[in-house]
């Protein structure tokens, strides 16, 4: 058995025989060399010495000139990323937000069939559905803010994935009434709520609008909290709508 003598001299590298590296160790320094030599410098930029708060310029000094830190990583991505690719990667995003948008519909309509409705349409749905519109400009902005040029590219995104949102939403509920200009709720939804849908989205683009542009003025990570504000109002609005038309179809019946 071993000594549990706690004297320096039971310490592993001061034994006969020096000291040997457990097997499983041995594993674990061949997966890290592995991974440190085949790791995406997107991804190796989170794990960089130089984001910790101990490597702060106050603290230890301006870094070397050639550190991996995200100030250096980014503006070598921005200069590596063209324009055309960039409208090009917009123009894919826009397309992406009808998918998307189908899956928050989806998750936005869980709870119709419930006894919880009204609950689900104002406190659920708002949030799964806003968040879910702006998902694609959210993750491209925290992760590859330099694939975004300039701010009318996020507000392109958000609008497409509003726009594409209340165009979806439309055809579920409509159906064969989808376009009879005749039926007043075709009308209703064609205006008000795809208005309410775009109106939402363009409260949210501020907020991503805000992140991006502190991100590249400081060169330093995404801060998404700074956009929360504006999110949390796209959802409350969002609510607020809901509110008032299960209470004015309650009341006035007018479809």
């Amino acid at each position: 058995m071993p000594s549990h003598d706690p004297s320096i001299e039971n310490e592993p590298h001061l034994r006969n025989g020096g000291w040997k590296r457990d097997p499983s160790e041995e594993k674990a320094a061949e997966r890290i060399d592995y991974e440190q030599h085949h790791e995406n410098i997107d991804d190796a930029i989170d794990q960089s010495i130089w984001s910790e708060p101990s490597r702060s310029p106050e603290i230890s000094g301006p870094p070397p000139e050639d550190a991996l830190t995200y100030e250096n990583w980014l503006n070598w991505r921005i200069s590596q990323t063209g324009s055309l690719d960039s409208w090009a990667l917009v123009l894919c995003w826009v397309c992406v937000a009808g998918p998307l948008a189908v899956v928050g519909v989806l998750l936005g309509t869980i709870g119709t069939m419930s006894g919880i409705y009204p609950v689900q349409a104002i406190l659920i749905g708002p949030v799964a559905e806003e968040l879910m519109k702006i998902a694609i400009p959210l993750w491209v902005i925290e992760r590859r803010p330099y694939l975004i040029k300039n701010r009318l590219q996020i507000f392109l995104c958000a609008l497409a994935g509003g726009a594409v949102f209340a165009a979806v939403e439309n055809v579920m509920y409509l159906g064969f009434d989808l376009f009879n200009w005749e039926n007043p709720l075709t009308r209703w939804r064609w205006t008000v709520c795809v208005a309410l849908h775009t109106f939402c989205c363009l409260i949210s683009a501020l907020g991503l609008s805000r992140i991006w542009h502190r991100c590249m003025q400081t060169k330093s990570f995404p801060s998404v909290q700074l956009g929360v504000p504006y999110f949390v109002t796209a959802i409350t609005l969002h609510g607020a709508y809901n509110a008032f038309a299960i209470l004015f179809e309650t009341v006035y019946e007018p479809f």
